[in-house]
């Protein structure tokens, strides 16, 4: 619940924080999929809705730079990826329980080669030429196949610069919330936020701990974000905001989980200042039980 008639004292006091998500929130993104079963390519995927297409699908990041995947053979398998680096290959979400080693034995049996997923990211490269992309695979352990090769690729949104000058100058400490690897936050080094305020290959869980834990440290915590990956975190900070700038039709429960939203993310410290004193926007245990029936978080 928010309150418009208090006024604005904890502005300026150095007593909030803003936590963002990236992809989608502050970055536009363009997403390439490779049906591999298929051999079909599809562009401007939503990757939850490839996942959520059945259970026991999963989306694995391997945290690896995808212009190195790109310089691969591309007759080798994707196993090359994997051997020597498994603690790089991380769940960043499912549509039901699967084990990092449910995944790991997939991909290291798996016969395609690395000219699927290397078709995928130059795709996106050639769209975003950019240093924020990444690549992965969704994964169908019910086939014990991989069903899908990943690449995205991000800019920012336009206002982004001026909304973080904004929130600075209200005295915000901004933070980054990402399921997406440090090399690709790295990257936003130019927008001026603190590296030791990113925190990536975070997961839904991670994100509602790292506003539980700012919130033992501010006395406001606003959190931003535009998908079902940031629903427990919408939930658990004093001011939940969904950006629709990206995903024009959110699904009823991340709406539910929103105590605003916002067209764009340049309206964000319009909505931070005119929100006076935040109360806190509690979840409920049963809408997160309804949720997690839908959308396992690992």
């Amino acid at each position: 619940m928010i309150s418009f008639l208090c006024p604005n004292s904890w502005l300026m006091s150095g007593d909030l924080a803003v936590v963002m998500d990236v992809a989608g929130t502050i970055m536009r993104m363009y997403r390439v999929a490779k049906d591999i079963p298929g051999d079909i390519i599809l562009e401007k995927v939503v990757t939850w809705e490839l996942i959520m297409e059945k259970s026991g699908r999963a989306l694995v990041v391997p945290q690896i730079d995808p212009d190195m995947i790109i310089s691969c053979n591309p007759d080798h398998p994707i196993r090359v990826l994997v051997l020597g680096r498994e603690d790089c290959i991380k769940i960043s979400c499912s549509s039901s329980q699967i084990s990092p080693d449910e995944v790991l034995r997939i991909l290291k049996s798996s016969p395609v080669k690395m000219r699927e997923l290397q078709e995928a990211c130059a795709i996106v490269k050639a769209k975003c030429p950019g240093n924020y992309r990444t690549a992965g695979f969704i994964v169908d352990h019910d086939h014990g196949e991989i069903a899908y090769a990943i690449s995205t690729g991000g800019i920012p949104f336009p206002g982004l610069e001026r909304v973080l000058l904004d929130l600075k100058a209200m005295g915000a400490d901004v933070y980054l919330a990402s399921g997406d690897s440090r090399r690709s936050l790295n990257s936003l080094d130019d927008l001026g936020i603190d590296p030791s305020r990113m925190n990536p290959v975070a997961n839904p869980w991670r994100k509602k701990e790292i506003v539980a834990e700012l919130k033992e440290r501010y006395g406001h915590v606003v959190m931003v974000g535009d998908g079902l990956n940031d629903i427990y975190a919408l939930k658990a900070a004093d001011l939940g905001v969904l950006t629709v700038e990206q995903h024009t039709r959110p699904s009823p429960r991340l709406l539910d989980s929103a105590s605003v939203i916002i067209k764009s993310i340049r309206d964000l410290p319009r909505v931070i200042k005119e929100s006076g004193s935040i109360g806190q926007n509690e979840s409920t245990p049963s809408r997160q039980g309804e949720l997690q029936e839908k959308y396992y978080i690992p």
